[in-house]
Formats: C-alpha cells, structure tokens, sequence
C-alpha cells in the first residue's frame, strides 16, 4: 500500500511538474516581453506575497483550517488552483487585474503546498518521506524538461499572446491529470495538531534557524527569478531564451536530487549556488545563461533537502502541520522580501542580482555556524551562534507585530479623530446655517 501511495504521489508530481513548468516559469517571461518593467513585476509579485504571507499566518495559527477533511480540501484548492493560474494570459493588459488574480494565484499554492505535505507526512516517516521527496522531485523536473520544451517551441513558433495562451490552455489540461491521481491516495479525514507539547530548546532554535536559512535562500532565488528576464531582455536576448532558462533548471533539477547526499554535500550546494548566481551579472552571452540556470537549479536542490531532512526529522514535536508550513511558507517569505527589494530598492537588474548573492551568502553563514548537521565549529559555538540568531529572530518578529499592531491602533485613531473633527465642523457649519437664517 505504501509503495502505491509513493507510485500516485510521483505521478502527482510528474504531472503537475509540466503545469508548474509552464504556468510558474512562463509567468515572470511572459511580463517582461509584454512590456512590463523590473519594477512593475515586482509590484506584481509584492501583492501575491503579501497575500502569501497572510495564508500562512492563518494557517500556522489556525490549523484546524486544514486539519478538517483534509483529503477533500486538496483535491478542492488543487483544481482551482489550476483555473486561476489558467486565466493569468488573459490578463495581460489590464495590469491592476493582473496583480489581484496572480494574488490569488499565488496565495492559493499555500494551502495546496501544505495540504500536500501534509498527505506526505501522515503516511512516512523520515527515511521514506526524504527517499519520495527525492523521487517526487525527480519526476517533477523531468515532466518541467517537456513542459520548458513545449513553451520554448510554442515561443518561438507561435506570435505573443497566441503563445502565451497555447501554454496555458496545455498547462491547465495537463494539470488537471495530478489532480485525479489524488483521488485514490489514502489521507486521513482528520489530522490531530500536537497540542501544548514543550519543544527542546535546541530542537526550538534549530527549527527557527533552519528557516532562516531556506528563507534567505528563497529570497535570493526569487530576486534572481525576477531579474534574469529583465536582465536578458537588456542583453537583446529573444524571448525564447528567457523561456529556456527554465528549461536548463528543470534538467539541473532531473539531476541535483541525486548528486547531494547528506549534510556536507548539502552545504556545498550552496556554496556551489552563490558562485553561479554571482557569475549571472558577468556573462554578456545570453546561450551561456543558459548553463548558469543549469547549475543554478542542480545546486539549489540541496538547500531543499537540507531543510526538508530537518523537518521531516522532527515533524512529530513540530506537528504535521506546523512542519508542513515552515516547508512551504519560506518561499512566501522570499517572495515578499525579493519583490520589497525589487519595488523599493532597485529595479535595476545587476544590482538585483548583488542583493541576491548577498542573501544565498547570509544562508551560508548561517549553515557554516548555526546548523549543527552543517557546521564547522565545535557544537558549543554552534550552539551559541543558534542562540543569537533564534533570539535575534523572534526579537525582530516581536518588534514587527508589536509595530504593525500600535501602527494600525494609531491609523484608526487618527481615522476616528479625523471623521469626529469633520463631524463637528459638520454640525458646526449646520448650526450656523440655522442662526444664519
């Protein structure tokens, strides 16, 4: 029964990986050579995070909302998910309504990532969930391969939008096929949340940094997403190139699960991923960019497992959904922070790129010294450095909350204040009508 549950998740992931192939990788292309600047993608993006982010806080606090009928919640959310992201073609022209659906888009694959994982979880446990991660992994890159070449040759082929719209029309029928191999896949109806259950401490700083770490990559991976296109496009580079980079990272991501193999390799896959990442600025060539997106996409599969073999390592004090969502809310993480920088900061795309190496540089620092499994000091100082970072962390999200919330009292006051001295004058200027007369 096992092995039939890994055989219908792998296909899961195989079908869905030609959707997200083509509907993910297309996206930011498809923007760019529609006319839209580096900033007003992000401005794009920024929404959809934010939104992300606001999924999954609800779902972190409020668990029950995905610990019910679970197995009817996936299939639900993972078909609709389908529909919205079918409809972003069609938006093209009308920037405003492109940033409120691709919100939706985007926030919706919080739920659906969880929900997964989830599905994940309650069947294996850390050896089997590393082993059909890595198989999922692999099936989903090799489908991306034939989903990249699909939207490479119908780029190429067929004139923007009737490219665009070819893609996703496929995209949407395929995808389509990873929801049905859901319907037979055994998930409990109801998943029971770990309650009031007290987390080491070490376990407790691990879990925060870990994180950290694959939020600081993410950022850095969605910064480098958003600015390659632009990038590309400033080189003269035609649209199908910055479609293949996809294509080059879904074959990178065929091999990297099978390359990294524990917590070492784990971390020169990162290693090897800041260097690729800083050498995308410096090659004029646009063909060669194709390579880097290779090498980009293989090393970058080690972070992935790095965090998942953590995770899945401590899923039951964690809970099921709370591991679930570390797992999948990072890359909501990334994606804010990446379009906040992109927004705000710059738009333009070199300088996107230094920002990008600089946050990959900041999650090797931490995996150099506050990760036990990938340190390289003696475990009291990765202790110690485990302690700053944590502290450090839920001191920075304390302030934030604590700011976001006074901020919001004192708008609503000043709303109050304004409505009741315009009310005022309202009533002042009616009395004086009335002595007036």
């Amino acid at each position: 029964m096992k092995d039939f549950g890994k055989l219908l998740m792998v296909l899961e992931a195989f079908f869905g990986g030609f959707y997200v192939a083509v509907s993910r990788n297309l996206f930011v292309p498809m923007l760019a050579y529609s006319g839209y600047s580096l900033q007003l993608i992000s401005y794009v993006t920024l929404a959809a995070a934010i939104l992300s982010i606001i999924a999954s806080y609800l779902i972190y606090n409020y668990p029950k909302i995905v610990e019910s009928r679970t197995k009817l919640k996936l299939i639900l959310f993972h078909a609709i998910e389908r529909f919205i992201w079918f409809s972003l073609p069609f938006m093209l022209d009308s920037p405003n309504f492109m940033i409120a659906v691709y919100a939706i888009a985007q926030a919706i694959t919080i739920p659906v990532g969880v929900l997964v994982t989830i599905a994940m979880f309650t069947q294996y446990q850390e050896t089997d969930f590393v082993d059909l991660t890595i198989k999922r992994t692999a099936a989903s890159s090799a489908a991306s391969i034939l989903g990249m070449l699909f939207s490479t040759y119908t780029s190429a082929e067929l004139p923007a939008p009737q490219s665009y719209f070819a893609a996703y029309s496929t995209a949407l029928l395929v995808g389509v096929f990873s929801t049905v191999t859901l319907i037979p896949y055994n998930i409990s109806s109801e998943i029971k949340s770990i309650q009031n259950q007290t987390i080491p401490e070490e376990v407790e700083f691990k879990k925060i940094n870990t994180f950290v770490l694959f939020a600081f990559m993410m950022v850095g991976g969605n910064i480098l997403g958003l600015s390659w296109s632009p990038l590309l496009k400033n080189l003269n580079a035609p649209v199908y190139i910055a479609v293949g980079l996809s294509l080059a990272g879904s074959i990178g991501g065929t091999i990297g699960p099978y390359l990294w193999k524990g917590y070492r390799q784990y971390l020169l896959a990162i290693i090897l991923n800041i260097i690729t990442t800083t050498s995308v600025m410096f090659i004029p060539l646009p063909e060669i960019h194709l390579i880097l997106s290779f090498l980009a996409s293989m090393t970058f599969l080690g972070v992935n497992l790095l965090a998942t073999s953590i995770y899945s390592r401590y899923v039951k004090v964690f809970g099921i959904v709370k591991a679930s969502m570390f797992l999948t809310s990072a890359n909501a993480v990334g994606l804010l922070v990446a379009s906040f920088i992109t927004c705000f900061i710059t738009s333009e795309p070199t300088i996107a790129i230094v920002f990008s190496t600089i946050f990959r540089l900041l999650a090797l620092l931490l995996a150099l010294f506050a990760i036990p499994e990938t340190a390289v000091v003696q475990p009291s100082t990765t202790y110690e450095f485990s302690r700053i970072i944590y502290s450090s962390s839920v001191l920075g999200y304390t302030f934030t909350v604590t700011a976001s919330k006074n901020m919001i009292k004192f708008m609503i006051e000043i709303l109050a204040l304004t409505f009741l001295i315009s009310f005022l004058y309202f009533i002042y200027r009616i009395a004086e009508l009335i002595v007036g007369v």
